[in-house]
């Protein structure tokens, strides 16, 4: 009997459900160091380079899914994936907590450096290892139904983790968000303890493979023959290293823009009034760091609009299957850039934000959709290993084009938002000029194999 794709009898895999529950918890956790992090750098010189600094935080994080990505390869294919995620679960929780040392008494920033590029390094190495692993606590009829569940983790934690950080942050300080997410870290560590299934790597599936073919840089590197021969699929792989890039280049610049440029009156008036009412309650009147707050709730947007996108697409089946939409989508997102360079106020920023979160899930969505389908599985690993060096190597650069803050400085954040606008409408003509034969159509699903669900 086929098993049941719905949300709620995913949830019912009592192995898969630990695994999501630990997930939200310590995503959960991962927004309040992120914010705690901010608040940091915010207070090293008073916000003025905010936008540098973060830049720098997020390349150090980055860093190692590109620099050890054979590494990670090499230990998820060798070792249980549940013991990898559960160490990797402890190291970060460790890690965190060393922040309130090293930065709160020695007040070391190469230290703190240190520790972000460690902390990105086992997150580098806990996806990988939770991909993985996804195959073998559902069916293969479960999978696209469980990766959604798994994607709307993220959508879960910026819409109700960010504002909660940001609040948190704001009232407490950085010191007790740090606490908060090495917890989170350890309820993952105890979700994936806990988890029955077998996840050690089944070698015995990789015969027809020639050794080498799929370890390290070369295996990653042998995803060109697909692109090679699926042409529209590069097409896709670019728009998706675009969006990256994208991303990157916002992170910043909307950061920037918010701290500097946009009028935050709302904010504090909003601040204000709840200051009135926490003090009916509190011992002392709260103090929450304007700012931090701000761009909180901003992110919140960005996760509310990308959640919308997902319903969206996850209810349009026939429409998520348009070959056009990702430029679409693509060239919409470089319009909403151009709309965002121009506001001056709060408010507006905050919807704008969110309907930019709206167009990146149609841009993602039906690309990671289309990938997983069209590509055979015997080469869908190097394929994804190769797409995923593409969008983090894009993410990369477009930090490393404003490392030092000199460009966000020439520029300003508003010309340099509306540059990007440019530059995304631009890449996604050029890209849907170049398939322009294809636009019309819709791809097709293929069904698959039936295969028992594990114990």
């Amino acid at each position: 009997m086929p098993a049941d794709t719905s949300f709620r009898n995913i949830l019912g895999e009592r192995n898969f459900a630990r695994l999501w529950y630990g997930q939200i918890i310590s995503s959960m956790g991962d927004r309040f160091y992120q914010f705690a992090l901010l608040y940091v750098i915010l207070g090293i010189k008073e916000g003025l380079d905010a936008g540098k600094d973060s830049a720098r935080v997020t390349f150090c994080a980055m860093l190692p899914g590109l620099l050890l990505a054979p590494l990670y390869g090499w230990i998820v294919d060798r070792f249980s994936r549940r013991w990898v995620m559960f160490w990797s679960d402890v190291a970060r929780a460790v890690l965190t907590l060393s922040i309130l040392y090293l930065w709160f008494h020695l007040r070391s920033l190469p230290a703190v450096f240190a520790v972000v590029f460690l902390m990105g390094a086992f997150n580098g190495l806990f996806i990988p290892a939770r991909q993985a692993a996804l195959p073998q606590i559902v069916s293969s009829r479960q999978l696209v139904a469980a990766n959604a569940l798994i994607s709307l983790i993220g959508v879960i934690a910026n819409f109700i983790g960010i504002p909660i950080a940001s609040f948190i942050v704001s009232i407490f300080g950085a010191r007790s968000s740090f606490l908060f997410n090495s917890l989170g870290f350890l309820a993952s560590a105890w979700c994936v303890y806990h988890i029955r299934s077998d996840l050690s790597p089944d070698r015995s599936k990789s015969k027809d493979v020639p050794p080498g073919q799929t370890d390290g840089w070369r295996g990653a590197l042998a995803g060109w023959q697909v692109l090679r021969e699926q042409r529209e699929l590069g097409a896709l792989v670019l728009v998706n290293s675009a969006f990256s890039f994208i991303s990157a280049m916002v992170l910043i610049t909307i950061l920037q823009q918010v701290v500097v440029k946009v009028d935050l009156s709302p904010v504090q008036a909003l601040v204000n009034t709840l200051t009135k009412f926490l003090s009916l309650f509190a011992p002392k009147p709260p103090v929450f760091e304007i700012r931090t707050l701000a761009f909180g709730v901003l992110m919140a947007a960005i996760g509310l609009g990308l959640g919308i996108g997902v319903g969206i697409c996850g209810t349009s089946k026939r429409r998520s299957r348009s070959k056009a939409l990702p430029y679409i989508a693509l060239a919409l997102l470089g319009g909403a850039l151009l709309g965002f360079a121009q506001l001056h106020t709060y408010w507006p920023a905050v919807a704008g934000a969110a309907f930019m979160g709206v167009l990146s899930a149609f841009i993602v969505i039906p690309i990671e959709a289309r990938l997983q389908n069209d590509v055979d599985d015997a080469r869908r690993g190097r394929l994804f290993a190769l797409r995923n060096l593409c969008t983090t190597t894009s993410f990369l650069l477009g930090l490393a084009v404003n490392l030092n803050g000199q460009l966000l400085n020439t520029v300003g954040p508003s010309r340099l938002i509306a540059y990007i606008g440019v530059a995304a409408i631009t890449m996604a003509v050029v890209l849907a000029a170049a398939n322009a034969s294809t636009l019309s159509s819709f791809w097709s699903t293929h069904p698959r194999k039936k295969e028992s669900s594990p114990e």
